[in-house]
């Protein structure tokens, strides 16, 4: 599947090479290039619902067999998947069998794969811009003229309503969550965007909504994203502060590491500016971005404090080399370093691969100040 490219592009889940991280920073992007062009982005995110226990078996071989999968390959699949059965034990009870005709075997090496086949042909005919990570779905359109947006996004919306009923799927069916869109634009008087209907639903206009973890607004400014973070990691430096008097320092510095600084670290390589840079740009996006990188730093700093035990006003500096800690602008800046190695090094998704200059200039380019000269 994956050597003859049978795989959609425009997925990312489960594919060697691919991450969340991949397309978060495609999709953000492409965001940011409309907004130069004084375009607006219209998005919306749908809820494939319990996608993996409702993989219709029969359709999964028609599928395999329409991938050119025949033989004792095929049978092998049929195999693997008929005669399972299922039952409930509750307090000594138990409950009948029942047959499985449905569900990919979760927790197998196969079930992804079978579960990326299933879905693979839910972009045909689809008109804007699509985007998958396993179960979750989202669709993109350039606003030029809204009224043709919104005609691109209904079709898609029925297109999808229309896939998920053919082979026994469902999205958003709870009518209290319906599926939800972001109007991405920095246009200070926006413009009317027809509403659009989902199942029979209005899709919910909203101001925050998060994707693959990250949290999206409206203007990409990330400060909700950001501040969660912040209060999460927060929560944990005060359980390291409790623990501070039955720890020794080793087991302190690893909680931090373990299940503090990830959620600072999470997709930062899209938000973060450069500290040479930080005094260079007087944009209000850029002076709102360097508010919460110093909170960002503001808070590892909270945490080395309470990983050592030391007073409240030490050096930064000689806690970090005391610990062994790089700043949170380092770690940024080397991840992003490692991600332009990668996309020069042709070892990401070639949806990252192609737009190279421009995403270049997104990384390290005119928005950020001339970094890779200054690196060299």
């Amino acid at each position: 599947m994956t050597s003859n490219n049978l795989l959609t592009e425009n997925q990312s889940g489960f594919r060697p090479g691919d991450s969340c991280k991949n397309q978060l920073l495609s999709l953000v992007h492409e965001i940011h290039e409309n907004f130069d062009r004084e375009n607006e982005v219209r998005a919306i995110f749908l809820d494939m619902s319990k996608a993996f226990d409702k993989v219709w078996h029969e359709g999964l071989i028609f599928k395999l067999e329409q991938n050119g999968i025949e033989g004792k390959l095929l049978n092998l699949f049929q195999n693997y998947l008929s005669n399972r059965k299922q039952r409930v034990v509750l307090n000594g009870m138990e409950s009948n069998w029942g047959e499985i005709r449905a569900g990919v075997p979760q927790g197998s090496v196969l079930g992804p794969l079978l579960f990326l086949i299933y879905i693979n042909d839910l972009e045909n005919g689809i008109k804007s811009n699509v985007k998958f990570f396993a179960d979750d779905t989202s669709l993109f359109s350039i606003v030029e003229n809204p009224k043709v947006s919104a005609d691109i996004l209904q079709h898609d919306l029925d297109k999808i309503t229309e896939w998920a009923h053919q082979w026994k799927m469902s999205f958003n069916p709870d009518p209290t969550k319906p599926a939800e869109e972001i109007l991405f634009s920095h246009k200070k008087i926006g413009l009317y965007h027809p509403p659009l209907l989902f199942n029979n639903i209005e899709v919910k206009r909203v101001t925050e909504h998060k994707h693959l973890g990250l949290i999206l607004d409206p203007k990409l400014s990330f400060l909700k994203h950001i501040t969660e973070k912040v209060g999460i990691a927060r929560k944990g430096i005060g359980i390291i502060k409790h623990l501070a008097p039955y720890l020794p320092l080793k087991s302190r510095d690893q909680i931090f590491k373990m299940h503090v600084r990830p959620h600072l670290d999470y997709c930062d390589v899209i938000y973060h500016i450069p500290a040479i840079t930080k005094e260079a740009s007087d944009s209000d996006s850029i002076r709102t971005l360097n508010y919460l990188m110093g909170t960002l730093e503001s808070t590892q700093y909270q945490a080395a404090l309470a990983v050592s035990g030391a007073w409240k006003g030490t050096s930064q500096i000689k806690i970090y080399d005391e610990l062994g800690w790089e700043s949170l602008d380092q770690r940024r800046m080397f991840r992003r370093l490692v991600q332009f190695y990668k996309i020069m090094t042709d070892q990401t998704p070639d949806y990252l691969r192609f737009p190279t200059l421009s995403l270049h200039r997104h990384l390290y380019g005119i928005r950020f100040g001339n970094v890779l000269k200054d690196i060299a």
